[in-house]
């Protein structure tokens, strides 16, 4: 016995006894596998034996050298084995690494063998599952029936909250190849691209047809000048609104696709702060009780981004917020180790209810479409502020009470 052979032999031995001291069915695979080598080495020794007993050449040399051709031909047996081993291994792990759930399934539509993505995609278990049909793992009634008839289309199914298209693929064979793939993303993204052209369509159509109307006024009827000023200003009203919902698409579109990190500047919050409260209060047009408290702070990033975020936060402030009633900013260092940079905007307005707190910041969400439409808003601002506080390592905290007011607070780090 050659000293591989031996070396397999020991190391099948001691296999065995260590799955007979943990686990019965570790011992039947060491069995297996222990008998499968050492019938392939039998083999290969047999037909050694009986290739040297037929050449009657090997008749007249000395024992000892037809003793090394069968322990040179063994020797080539055991490394055909090993290369096909590791041929298998590297083919399992390609097949592992696949993100696609591949399923082998024979005539009968029983399991021969599958990847370790199709395993966890659809919940199985190797040792339970492989052998059994796979319409008693997967019932879904398209899939049953596109098995059966692979000219259906393939289907498109969800499960538990996730959502496989299914493909067939035959062999010449009779095996066929059942590839799983996870849709879900996509059909999330999908969703998400056909409620946002929707949004964008339903929020220009609007101003849109206010100004077209308005236009056919203005040439087909004689008007007084008070009446054309009026709707001129109109038409100059839903033109700067449909212009603030480009600039606002735009924007968020930048802080959505832009994969190169922020700028690395230190920024001063404090004059920006002041900026963002004097447009306000100019919005606001003697509207609102301002209160500001602000402390200098600095952090690092962009400070057009940051601009942008605490000016929306001021400007929904405003529109939110009935005549007379009181808004208040605050900028701070927070007292924890390490400290936080903190920036509060705080009003007296209509608040919000709990429940549509969690979707503030989804892109044209609005908890009152009439009440939005009038003050102009766009539905992107808060989405807006997400983006840079995310770009900025920052949290956005939203606390509010229905009919006692909101308060909005961006945490960063400190530069």
């Amino acid at each position: 016995m050659s000293y591989p052979t031996a070396a397999l032999a020991l190391g099948l031995l001691l296999l065995f006894a260590l799955g007979w001291w943990l686990t019965p069915w570790l011992t039947a695979i060491g069995l297996a596998v222990a008998a499968i080598v050492s019938h392939t080495l039998w083999r290969n020794a047999r037909a050694s034996v009986i290739d040297l007993l037929r050449d009657p050449v090997a008749r007249n040399r000395p024992f000892a050298e037809n003793v090394a051709r069968i322990r040179e031909r063994l020797k080539v047996g055991e490394e055909g084995i090993k290369a096909r081993d590791a041929e298998i291994a590297q083919r399992r792990q390609i097949t592992n690494a696949i993100p696609d759930g591949l399923f082998l399934l024979d005539r009968d539509s029983r399991i021969v063998w599958c990847n370790r993505a199709a395993l966890e995609m659809h919940e199985l278990d190797a040792f339970r599952d492989m052998g059994r049909p796979i319409n008693q793992l997967i019932r879904a009634p398209e899939v049953l029936a596109y098995l059966a008839d692979p000219d259906l289309p393939a289907p498109v199914v969800t499960q538990n909250g996730r959502t496989f298209a299914f493909h067939l693929e035959p062999s010449e064979n009779g095996d066929r190849l059942l590839l799983t793939r996870d849709v879900t993303e996509r059909e999330r993204l999908d969703r998400m691209r056909r409620d946002f052209v929707a949004n964008v369509s339903h929020e220009l159509r609007t101003p849109l047809t206010v100004v077209s109307g308005l236009i056919e006024t203005l040439t087909d009827l004689p008007l007084t000048e008070a009446d054309r000023n009026r709707y001129l200003a109109t038409i100059a009203t839903q033109t700067g609104n449909m212009r603030r919902l480009v600039e606002d698409l735009l924007t968020l579109a930048r802080l959505e696709n832009d994969q190169v990190p922020i700028e690395s500047a230190t920024v001063e919050l404090a004059p920006i702060v002041r900026d963002a409260l004097a447009d306000a209060q100019a919005l606001s047009a003697q509207a609102h009780r301002f209160s500001a408290e602000i402390e200098p702070a600095t952090v690092r990033g962009s400070a057009s981004e940051l601009r942008s975020a605490i000016g929306n936060l001021l400007t929904n402030a405003v529109r939110y917020t009935p005549a007379g009633g009181t808004i208040a900013v605050r900028l701070g260092r927070t007292e924890e180790s390490p400290p936080r940079v903190v920036v509060e905007v705080r009003d007296s307005g209509i608040g919000i209810a709990a429940e549509h707190i969690p979707r503030l910041t989804e892109r044209f969400y609005r908890v009152d479409r009439s009440r939005s439409r009038e003050t102009g808003g766009t539905g992107l601002g808060l989405a807006i502020v997400k983006h840079v506080v995310q770009r900025h390592r920052g949290q956005l905290e939203i606390e509010s009470t229905l009919g006692h007011g909101s308060t909005f607070r961006l945490v960063l780090p400190v530069a």
